[in-house]
């Protein structure tokens, strides 16, 4: 499985290193114009507005087609001649799902983390402010905590797993359905449509169980209990808020958790007891 994984990194490794070249200089364009128009003031002349329209426009479009290239490298295995190789390979179908999930993960968060960076590296170079980590990093941890923290990138990981688990299942739905590769663009369609009925079904289950629990507190409670925020209308208006709570449903976070789950072991029996080479 891990030589596999170090196959798909070998396989993409060109393109993100492309696309994260291509926007670190765009970022980089953005701050110089930024920093001259700021300087100078200025104003932003018609070709320097059309060139950071465009970076910006270039900038989104790049994490799209991103996007659109990590997960199609699945699509790939599933209607071209590399599919061929990889579902002959002593791998289970899911060993091969979860090399291209860990994968997309982790190029996912590489990405998030160098561009974050960077941006961080050119707001200390070009904004004219002297700035104190030590104060910075006080004042953030008093604003949120560790557990904040973890807790909030846990769920981007777990909805980032949710969202590629149910594109692979979508897309070997799509290929077992209809095996013609002119109307595997379906998927989508099923993406969409599964999408929606995840969503609702989270939305009715966080209804039925209206639980919560405070990350900070590990308290549990209806949002009534935990969130303080409230106002009475009697002769007099009183309003009280305490927004330093950070809470999730824990019916709909553990729904959440199955869903995945099964749509991911689902797609890895379909790959490997469906899939017709």
């Amino acid at each position: 499985m891990f030589k596999y994984m170090k196959y798909e990194v070998r396989g993409t490794y060109r393109y993100i290193l492309g696309v994260l070249s291509l926007v670190l200089i765009l970022t980089t364009a953005l701050y110089i114009y930024f920093n001259r128009v700021t300087n100078t003031s200025s104003e932003m002349s018609a070709l320097e507005g059309i060139f950071i329209g465009l970076s910006v426009l270039i900038l989104f479009g790049t994490a799209l087609a991103t996007f659109l290239y990590i997960v199609g490298s699945f699509r790939k295995e599933l209607y071209e001649d590399t599919g061929y190789l990889t579902f002959t390979l002593p791998l289970t179908g899911n060993q091969i799902v979860g090399s291209k999930l860990v994968v997309a993960l982790i190029w996912f968060i590489f990405l998030g983390v160098v561009i974050g960076l960077y941006n961080l590296i050119m707001m200390l170079i070009f904004v004219p402010v002297e700035v104190n980590f030590s104060e910075l990093f006080s004042a953030l941890f008093e604003i949120v905590n560790i557990k904040q923290i973890l807790f909030s990138v846990l769920l981007i990981i777990l909805s980032i797993v949710n969202i590629l688990v149910i594109i692979y299942f979508s897309m070997t739905i799509s290929r077992v359905t209809f095996r013609n590769k002119r109307i595997g663009g379906l998927w989508f369609i099923l993406f969409l449509v599964l999408s929606g009925l995840i969503i609702y079904g989270g939305v009715k289950i966080s209804e039925i169980f209206p639980y919560y629990i405070d990350i900070n507190t590990f308290k549990i409670g209806t949002m009534d209990t935990l969130d303080k925020l409230y106002m009475e209308i009697n002769d007099d208006i009183v309003l009280s808020a305490d927004m330093d709570i950070l809470t999730t449903n824990i019916a709909s976070t553990v729904y959440m958790i199955i869903v995945t789950v099964l749509l991911f072991l689902g797609t890895g029996y379909l790959v490997e007891k469906k899939i017709d080479l």
